[in-house]
């Protein structure tokens, strides 16, 4: 079942947040959703999708930030 991705952010953000990126990827495709991955000098668009999560990461490859769509 695929949760919607504004939702499942809120609730989950802070638990995925420190994390390396390979565990937070693997907790959305959990939550049915799709991980992306974006690095600390990706620029975000401000296309929406409705069953994408973005997982911001600094350079240690950490997850600093989750946005969904």
């Amino acid at each position: 079942m695929t949760s919607d991705p504004r939702t499942w952010a809120a609730e989950h953000s802070a638990a995925l947040v420190g994390l390396p990126s390979a565990a937070a990827e693997q907790e959305v495709e959990d939550a049915g959703l799709r991980p992306r991955i974006a690095g600390p000098d990706v620029v975000l668009t401000l296309e929406y999708r409705p069953d994408r999560i973005t997982l911001v990461t600094d350079r240690a490859g950490l997850v600093t930030e989750v946005v969904p769509g």
